[in-house]
């Protein structure tokens, strides 16, 4: 009789064991619970406003949402809470890629203080090599137009058409870009510059800061009008051991630098500019060497008959 009150006490507390491994469930109803202390509290709605427009269905819709994320700077990581309201106006048959971004970002954790807001119009936003980039779609005879932000002070730090090259220190978070704003870009941007014979902007720029940028001038030439608009094919070249290109020269790897690297050591490569033009697929290039951690247009080459580069 003992033995079989043991066996029924020891079988309920195996029973409570197994129990309390379980993982909790928890349903719509439901908040799991939180013992934490509460470092910072927000909140915010949404709204939707519909319209006939002349028989057309208009939709106004703001929507806010949050997203936490990781800024770096250097080595140490920086927990950001993000609070981003879409803004967007469009039609029930066509697609709107003209959205308002409103972002405000804080630091949440014992860390380095970090408070920034930022706004633009773009189509969609990602989180991508130590910054917040935005990419503008682009419509018909139209290329893409993307910006980097800072994730550590909400400024601009980067901008090109269609697409840009990287440059990589092995195990360090931040980038290096650089890239081409041509005349096709979404929402012409070189158009407020109010430059004549402008064919476009080259960048050089960090995850955190803005570096240098040229402006590339047309000049008069047998050829000036064979010349595209668009963004010419872009690559980088190694000129030593020290350097890797990788992804058909859409980046390159500073293998000998690391994170206690200065702007001397980031050198030994350059970026070419392919534009190719007139029916025989003829070309003409513009080189422009990396050294110090910017563009060295000083020893650029290029044909000077064709093209100017100035200071931007």
């Amino acid at each position: 009789m003992k033995s079989a009150k043991a066996f029924v006490f020891l079988l309920a507390i195996v029973c409570c064991l197994s129990s309390c491994k379980e993982t909790p469930k928890y349903s719509a109803d439901t908040t799991p619970p939180i013992t934490g202390k509460q470092v910072y509290t927000d909140s915010s709605s949404s709204s939707v406003k519909v319209y006939n427009e002349n028989g057309k269905v208009c939709v106004q819709q703001s929507n806010t949402y949050y997203e936490l994320i990781d800024a770096y700077e250097g080595s140490a990581k920086i927990p950001l809470l993000l609070k981003i309201k879409k803004t967007e106006l469009c039609f029930a048959d066509s697609v709107n890629k003209h959205k308002v971004f409103e972002i405000t970002a804080k630091s949440v954790m014992d860390t380095k203080t970090v408070e920034w807001s930022a706004d633009f119009v773009a189509t969609d936003i990602q989180f991508k090599d130590n910054t917040l980039l935005a990419v503008h779609e682009a419509t018909d005879g139209e290329e893409d137009f993307l910006k980097r932000f800072s994730l550590i002070n909400g400024k601009e730090v980067f901008s090109s058409s269609y697409g840009e090259v990287k440059v990589a220190i092995p195990n360090v978070k931040d980038k290096r870009f650089i890239g081409y704003t041509s005349q096709k870009a979404a929402t012409n941007p070189l158009k407020e510059l109010n430059t004549e014979n402008l064919l476009g902007i080259i960048r050089y720029g960090f995850s955190t800061a803005p570096v240098n940028a040229f402006k590339i001038i047309l000049k008069r030439s047998k050829v000036a009008a064979k010349i595209p608009t668009y963004t010419p094919d872009i690559i980088l070249v190694s000129t030593s051991e020290s350097t890797t290109v990788i992804e058909d020269g859409k980046s390159v790897i500073l293998m000998k630098a690391d994170e206690r690297s200065q702007k001397a050591d980031v050198k030994d490569f350059s970026v070419k500019l392919t534009f190719y033009y007139g029916d025989d697929n003829e070309s003409t290039e513009i080189i422009i060497p990396v050294s110090n951690d910017q563009l060295n247009i000083s020893a650029a080459k290029y044909d000077r008959e064709i093209f100017d580069i100035q200071l931007f």
